[in-house]
Parts: structure tokens; C-alpha cells; sequence
């Protein structure tokens, strides 16, 4: 018999396309630079109220750049939906946790029967309705689960803190590398 496909091998250092790294690096200054900012501000920020989670705020970067296949119009709007579906859920687990303990049943049962059902909501209305049911809200479900009380006690906060990590971060970068991709192309043009 032979093969008819080609093994692929694992390539351990990749060239960049043309002009992917400084692209890259713009978007590390920028990540670096909002790092820094939330640690300074980390300090003065109230500690109790409304204030910056820090997860919640710069997953958004990693999950809206995980988004190879969409434009950063979408990836935008996929991140901040999907991201608020997945903390709402999260907060829906935990609520009826509750409702279900106070039943008579185990903490493991109470926690498995919603979470078993969201994860089913996620699931099979992704192909109807991609925008709120995505990965994005998948990562923000899980990520929930860490401190799941903090979170559901503090729910306010981490939607502002995936609204502002959304704009900041994810507007800000694509916005860079937007202007970034503009310069390149009059610098194109002027050498043609």
C-alpha cells in the first residue's frame, strides 16, 4: 500500500510572515503597557465596591486573539458577548446550586445538574447563535468556576472588568495594528 498523504512534521521555529512580528510587537507594548498601569493602579483602586478583576480584564486580550478565523470587528463583539454570556451562566450555576441545596441535595449534585445543563446551553446554541455562545463564553464559564462565590458576589465587577479589557486592550491592539498595517502600505506605495 501506499501512502498517499504526506506526514507533516512538527516544525519547532517558524519564519513570520512578512510584517506579522512588528505587528506582534505592537500589541506586546500595548499588553506591557496596560500591565503595568493595572499594577500601579492596583494599589490606590478600592478593594471593596466596584472595582477591576484582574483576570476577567486580560483574558479578553487572549481569548479575542485566539479568534484567528474572524475579522477584529468580530472577534470584538464575540469576546464581549461570549464573555458576559460565560459569567451570567456561571452566576445562573451558582444560583441554582443554591436553590438546589436548600432542596436537601449534596453540594456535588446541586453543582452538577445546572453546570451540566449550561454547558448544554453552550454547546448545541453555538451554531445558532456563535455571537453569545462561543468559546469565549466557555473560557469566562470556567475561569468563573475558580472562586465561584467571589465571582458571583462580585459579578458587577468582573462584567466591567470584561467590558474595559474588551475596549481597552482589544480595541486598543487592533486599532495599532490597524494603523501599523496602514503605514506599511503607504510605505508600499511610495517605493513603488
Amino acid at each position: 500500500m501506499s501512502q498517499t498523504n504526506e506526514k507533516k512534521s512538527i516544525k519547532l521555529l517558524h519564519k513570520p510572515p512578512k510584517g506579522k512580528l512588528p505587528a506582534l510587537c505592537l500589541v506586546f507594548l500595548w499588553i506591557a503597557l496596560w500591565n503595568v498601569i493595572f499594577q500601579a493602579l492596583h494599589d490606590v483602586m478600592p478593594h471593596e465596591g466596584l472595582r477591576v478583576i484582574n483576570w476577567a480584564f486580560f483574558i479578553s486580550v487572549a481569548v479575542f486573539f485566539l479568534q484567528e478565523e474572524l475579522t477584529y470587528k468580530e472577534r470584538f463583539w464575540y469576546t464581549l458577548c461570549g464573555g458576559t454570556v460565560g459569567l451570567l451562566l456561571a452566576a445562573a450555576v451558582s444560583f441554582f446550586a443554591k436553590l438546589l441545596m436548600g432542596f436537601g441535595l449534596s453540594h456535588f449534585t446541586a453543582v452538577c445538574i445546572p453546570l451540566v445543563i449550561i454547558i448544554g446551553i453552550l454547546i448545541l446554541t453555538r451554531p445558532f447563535i456563535p455571537m453569545f455562545f462561543n468559546d469565549v463564553g466557555f473560557v469566562y464559564l470556567v475561569c468563573s468556576f475558580i472562586e465561584s462565590d467571589k465571582m458571583v458576589a462580585n459579578l458587577p465587577s468582573h462584567l466591567l472588568s470584561l467590558v474595559l479589557g474588551s475596549i481597552i486592550l482589544n480595541l486598543g491592539a487592533s486599532g495599532l495594528i490597524t494603523l501599523y498595517k496602514k503605514y506599511m502600505a503607504k510605505k508600499r506605495a511610495k517605493m513603488k
